[in-house]
């Protein structure tokens, strides 16, 4: 998934002089998500996506992104979601003789209809 090189070179920008830059143990954390997120399933990438998310918006609002990399950091965390395909939950059939709890004139009466 390429949108994981564009997330962890996000993390890094700045690394060299006196550039802005993200703490490397800040960083760290979110690469190995980012990198792991790109050998996952559908539904196991949307959770890791929405915890990248929000351990991103956590670093912003607890101060530990320089100003200047705000913008990109949290660019490249929200593309990280754009390119993820969409989770659709496996359904497990209902076994036959099996109801969903909603069965009508089981033990129900109607109203006007008791005794």
């Amino acid at each position: 998934m390429r949108v994981v090189i564009l997330v962890g070179a996000v993390f890094l920008v700045g690394c060299g002089g006196s550039e802005p830059r993200l703490a490397q143990t800040d960083a760290q954390p979110l690469i190995a998500l980012t990198a792991q997120i790109a050998h996952e399933g559908a539904c196991a990438q949307a959770r890791d996506i929405t915890a990248v998310r929000a351990r991103a918006l956590r670093l912003v609002n607890e101060g530990r992104v320089p100003a200047r990399l705000q913008e990109p950091f949290l660019s490249g965390v929200n593309a990280l979601g754009e390119q993820a395909p969409a989770c659709v939950p496996a359904v497990t059939p209902t076994p036959p003789g099996k109801g969903n709890g909603h069965e009508h004139g089981k033990g129900h009466h109607k109203r006007g209809d008791e005794g």
